[in-house]
């Protein structure tokens, strides 16, 4: 966003840096004092929740910026560095404003007359909930130290920096997280006909695969709860076994009409309840009994008859998990429930 607002109006802004400013810039003669008590107070604190919602700008300082609304965690932690800092370190007066506007500049050095049309340019409705997961000692526009409240531990500028560090942040965060629930249907790993079938937006089965496999990987845990219902792989050099092998989770497998694995144990349908709603777990819809009156969670059809079969008919309380209706992406059941209420 940053990079688009500066080139479509042409404003210079070096390297986008994405960042809510807590305190200052500010500057002190005690660097190692400083370090030690940006520690103290990071470590007196947990996973801090605030929200990102809306476009704003500052008139006075011709600024637009992301409009953060922060928790009362948040409120605190900022008030807690500001004020075992200032004894010491030169802050400025908008550092002691309350209450203070949490922040997250996309450009600044606006002409003003172009403020509005800036901020009615940005395409952003809707509203993101966010977790802090570090925060950052910043000297001469360099990482000092940074702490990671996932890891709990004051990083350096080196470890700041590191795959290896994020990768092991990311780990303990999925594994800190409650279990979700999701459900997808028909891959088709390795069916190249599929592509053209379905109208598939790949240009060939490589693409394909490695497009379903990360999604599915960015999105669930490897301790989250997955339905598939059903044609995980297709055709005479696709095994099932091993591409179940590379998806994160705890996987129930129901039998679609392509499925056959010695590898994976496939049921015919699963029945849950959730937030009070009942949902019949099929491949094919046509498949379930006839007195049947909860919600039906299927696949099978993918796009291919949109008109009886979209993502959600209420009408008939089905909902198609194809991946053609999807984004090509694992839905959330908490996402389904939210549609049908």
């Amino acid at each position: 966003m940053i990079s688009r607002v500066s080139r479509q109006f042409h404003i210079p802004n070096g390297r986008p840096v994405p960042h809510i400013t807590l305190v200052g810039g500010f500057d002190t003669r005690q660097e190692a004092r400083l370090i030690a008590d940006f520690t103290s107070v990071c470590r007196d604190v947990g996973l801090i929740k605030y929200v990102i919602d809306g476009i704003e700008i500052f008139t006075g300082t011709n600024v637009v910026y992301l409009d953060v609304t922060p928790s009362e965690e948040l409120i605190a932690f900022r008030r807690a560095l500001r004020d075992q800092l200032r004894g010491y370190c030169d802050l400025n007066e908008w550092d002691f404003a309350e209450p203070f506007v949490f922040h997250s500049t996309i450009i600044n050095n606006v002409y003003p007359a172009k403020l509005l049309t800036i901020q009615q340019s940005v395409k952003y409705s809707q509203t993101y909930n966010h977790i802090m997961l570090r925060a950052t000692l910043v000297k001469n526009r360099r990482i000092l130290r940074e702490y990671d409240f996932v890891l709990n531990r004051v990083l350096s500028r080196d470890d700041a920096l590191s795959k290896i560090v994020e990768n092991q942040m990311w780990q303990e965060l999925n594994n800190r997280k409650t279990p979700k629930t999701y459900v997808i249907s028909d891959l088709h790993l390795g069916h190249t006909n599929i592509i053209k079938y379905c109208n598939r937006p790949f240009d060939n089965i490589k693409e394909m695969n490695d497009t379903l496999v990360r999604n599915w990987n960015n999105i669930i845990a490897p301790n989250d709860i997955v339905y598939f219902l059903g044609d995980l792989a297709y055709g005479r050099n696709s095994d099932a076994g091993y591409w179940a092998s590379k998806l994160n989770g705890n996987i129930t497998f129901i039998r679609g009409n392509h499925d056959t694995s010695r590898d994976i144990e496939f049921v015919d349908h699963v029945i849950l309840k959730a937030s009070g709603i009942r949902f019949y777990l099929v491949h094919d819809p046509r498949n379930i009994p006839q007195d049947w009156d909860g919600w039906i969670i299927h696949g099978h059809h993918h796009n291919s008859h949109p008109e009886e079969y979209p993502f959600m008919n209420t009408e008939m309380k089905t909902i198609n998990v194809s991946v053609e209706m999807t984004g090509y992406e694992p839905v959330a059941l908490t996402d389904i429930i939210d549609n049908i209420r």
